[in-house]
């Protein structure tokens, strides 16, 4: 199957996952329910569209950058990093206007910490996973104790954000453009991830510039990550679940797998908002808690997979 059937399969799925999203499985009859479907739902979809791409997009640069299929944002600790400078901003009083550049902050320091304790990503893949958990961890600790020195109001409105979700979202439609700029630039370098999958050493030897490649792509998908926690919160294992499926799906060949991950991210989060939805409706899960549901079984599958081929 080609790449643009493919797409197709994966627009098709979009469309239900919209029409559902966006109507509640039943056309809007009346004013009251098109100012619902334009003010409430159309800007929840588009922002778990773009964050589920988003975070696919990141997961999949920094598997290819730490030859890691366990590498992801959330596991790697980068949306912790991100959290607790976004908490901290928040107990100090700072206003919304701080949120993404103290995500970025955050995700920056996070992964700094990450590169220099693990020899640039280089370290044996269980070194690194274990590396961003205790970094996720300490980053988990931090948010307690900042929680706890919030007042409660403040609390409580942090620990539903900290579940990852797109309750409260809004986002504007021109926020596509940078969306479509970022999946273009990926695709556009995707020879240069093909090299580096194969190796630091064979993508040097090949001409590719791999100490400035990796500080580009680290700080890439530092602001993409802040940028998406800053939106709806740390939301977990997207950048681990689809990249996996797409490869499963397609192959190895990142000029097909930077959009078929994109596309499949948006999907995903879409479908998982949804179902956070109706699940339990009118009680409305986090789009966070269903990643969290879907992505922990394929962890330990994957963990459980790797072991076997030691």
């Amino acid at each position: 199957m080609s790449v643009t059937a493919k797409l197709g399969w994966i627009g098709l799925l979009a469309l239900i996952g919209l029409t559902g999203s966006l109507t509640g499985l039943a056309w809007p009859s009346s004013d009251l329910d098109w100012q619902i479907l334009e003010l409430l739902r159309w800007p929840r979809v588009l922002a778990a569209a773009l964050v589920g791409s988003v975070l696919a997009l990141c997961g999949l640069m920094l598997q290819v950058l730490t030859r890691n299929p366990l590498a992801e944002p959330y596991i790697l600790g980068l949306s912790g990093g991100a959290s607790v400078a976004v908490l901290a901003g928040a107990v100090i009083g700072l206003g919304g206007a701080w949120r993404s550049p103290l995500a970025a902050l955050g995700a920056l320091a996070a992964t700094a910490l990450l590169f220099a304790l693990t020899r640039g990503g280089r370290a044996d893949p269980v070194r690194l996973l274990l590396t961003g958990v205790l970094i996720s961890a300490a980053c988990g600790a931090l948010g307690s104790l900042l929680l706890t020195l919030s007042d409660p109001l403040q609390a409580q409105t942090s620990l539903v954000w900290l579940m990852g979700g797109f309750g409260s979202t809004r986002v504007s439609p021109w926020w596509v453009l940078p969306w479509v700029v970022i999946v273009v630039a990926t695709t556009r370098v995707a020879r240069l991830l093909d090299l580096m999958a194969r190796g630091q050493d064979i993508a040097q030897a090949l001409g590719v510039r791999v100490q400035r490649l990796q500080t580009f792509v680290l700080l890439v998908v530092s602001m993409l990550t802040a940028a998406c926690v800053a939106v709806a919160g740390p939301i977990g294992f997207v950048g681990l679940v689809v990249p996996h499926v797409m490869r499963l799906w397609h192959g190895g060949g990142h000029a097909a797998l930077v959009p078929l991950s994109a596309a499949g991210g948006s999907v995903l989060l879409i479908w998982a908002d949804w179902a956070g939805q109706r699940l339990l409706a009118p009680i409305q899960l986090p789009a966070g808690v269903i990643m969290a549901l879907i992505g922990v079984p394929l962890l330990l599958a994957l963990l459980r997979n790797a072991h076997v081929q030691r």
